[in-house]
């Protein structure tokens, strides 16, 4: 078996604090290797290492092939040596065709004679890599127009666009692709890395989706704590044995109890909700109670949540909260009235990437410590810090920029905030998306410790398994009207998974 890429001795120090130590890794021509662990392991310093992005510490090496590179990269370097990426926001330009986000990778603007971009050259040049993939869209489509797994795919097509002669020389490293795909969108991508493979084609693949390593990976190379501490045939591990290399001990099931069958009146109510997508939904609450959201793309689930959070007015409807008329304006409003919210995507709409930990951690609470209009620091700090244990956030310091952490850590701030204080309702889009395994359990802990204290939880998620063990109902949506609730025994992944799958059929 020969080596499409080695990595040796690499290591990466960050304010004396190491990312990286001492890594080798040897990646097999013709295979794809699951890159592995958990948040703030190193996975990410090493493709950016890789990429050109960071620089590595003195005394690394790497080969492509048997091609020595000169270590530290540019990333002109690394295109050239082979190194293709694609990240979870995919770099793709929606503004943009896809024959035009093609020539943006790889310089190729086809040119007429009075030197003007030939478009039809242009659109052949990119047809071509598309029929390779089996991608059925015309070259001229906006990257807008595609569905969210046709984008990603383009992505991965947009790697390989000298033919399949290039599906032997390019090693494509995946980071997350499928982090923001709803389950049944995951296939098609899926697919389309096994026919690279069965092309001859090299692939590192990062996922904190554990059944995804299962079906598509050859191989998992591990890191903890920014040492490699696998490197290994992924053999017919189960999921359980991948998540006891991740973190370095057995991962504890989830011991999490439903809450009893509640009586009395709803917390959170709404009637008849109409939107874009929504077609008269109704929802219901209960003090202590987890209601989950869920159903294929186009759903509803995440307009239901930014209805219930006031970041979207329903066309039509009704909410009350606690027995009286809940008409929340803004997301202010709906905190203002004990309703907060975990949004899907936390780096955009949850943090302030440039503000520190501590200062996100108490965003939008400031009231709680300001005094005749002057925010009292020590105060704030002490709140932070109270939160930032009970939420067990791991950082160097509360003054750290909060982009410096894990997306696993990340995601605990933004819920840390929206738990904290006098809350009746928290409401969660997509709470493990982009997150690890531990910091997933850690996250469902919280959750159930929420409820048990009476504060009314919902969770609209695509990720089955964060339902399982977790939640007391689970309503499932299609084409923006409920079509089935499960409850007890039946919340297994792959209940929810036949129910989400017949009723659209049905529908």
């Amino acid at each position: 078996m020969s080596t499409a890429l080695r990595i040796e001795g690499v290591s990466k120090t960050f304010a004396g604090q190491r990312g990286l130590s001492d890594v080798t890794l040897d990646i097999p021509a013709g295979q794809i290797t699951a890159l592995l662990g958990m948040n703030g392991s190193g996975k990410s310093t090493l493709i950016k290492i890789l990429a050109g992005v960071y620089e590595p510490d003195t005394g690394g090496r790497a080969w492509v092939g048997e091609t020595e590179l000169s270590l530290p990269l540019t990333p002109t370097e690394s295109h050239d040596a082979g190194l293709r990426f694609l990240h979870q926001d995919l770099g793709l330009v929606d503004s943009l065709t896809i024959a035009d986000n093609f020539a943006l990778v790889d310089r190729f603007f086809a040119r007429g004679i009075v030197g003007a971009i030939n478009t039809k050259r242009q659109n052949e040049h990119a047809a071509t890599t598309l029929a390779l993939f089996g991608i059925d869209e015309h070259p001229a489509t906006l990257v807008g127009e595609l569905s969210p797994s046709t984008r990603t795919m383009v992505g991965i097509a947009r790697a390989f666009q000298g033919g399949v002669d290039s599906l032997r020389r390019t090693i494509l490293v995946l980071d997350e692709p499928t982090a923001s795909l709803p389950a049944e969108e995951v296939d098609r991508v899926l697919g389309m890395l096994e026919l690279l493979r069965e092309n001859g084609g090299t692939a590192i693949y990062v996922s904190h989706r554990i059944e995804e390593v299962r079906r598509i990976a050859d191989r998992v190379a591990v890191l903890r704590d920014g040492m490699l501490v696998a490197d290994e045939p992924l053999g017919a591990r189960d999921s359980h044995e991948i998540v006891s290399l991740i973190i370095g001990r057995p991962l504890e099931k989830r011991q999490l109890s439903r809450a009893e069958v509640r009586e009395g009146d709803s917390v959170l109510e709404a009637r008849g909700l109409r939107g874009n997508r929504l077609q008269g939904v109704d929802l219901s609450v209960r003090a202590g109670e987890i209601v989950g959201i869920t159903g294929l793309i186009g759903c509803g689930r995440s307009e239901l949540v930014r209805m219930l959070a006031g970041a979207q007015q329903p066309s039509a409807g009704s909410m009350r909260l606690s027995g009286k008329d809940y008409r929340p304006r803004t997301p202010a409003d709906a905190i203002a009235e004990g309703v907060t919210c975990v949004p899907q995507n936390r780096r955009t709409e949850g943090v302030v990437l440039d503000m520190s930990v501590g200062e996100n951690l108490t965003l939008g609470r400031l009231e709680r410590h300001t005094r005749a209009g002057v925010v009292d620091r020590g105060g704030e700090a002490a709140a932070s810090e109270a939160l930032s244990e009970a939420f067990l956030v791991k950082t160097a310091s509360l003054a750290a920029p909060v982009r410096s952490l894990s997306g696993g850590n990340q995601q605990k701030v933004v819920v840390a905030r929206a738990a904290s204080g006098d809350v009746s309702v928290v409401l969660l889009d997509e709470p493990s998306q982009g997150v690890d395994a531990l910091a997933k359990q850690e996250i469902a802990n919280i959750l159930r410790a929420l409820a048990e204290r009476g504060v009314a939880v919902v969770v609209a998620s695509t990720d089955y398994d964060d339902f399982v063990g977790l939640a007391d109902r689970v309503l499932v949506l299609n084409r923006g009207r409920h079509v089935a609730t499960l409850e007890g025994a039946d919340i297994t992944e792959d209940r929810i998974a036949l129910t989400c799958t017949t009723s659209a059929q049905a529908g």
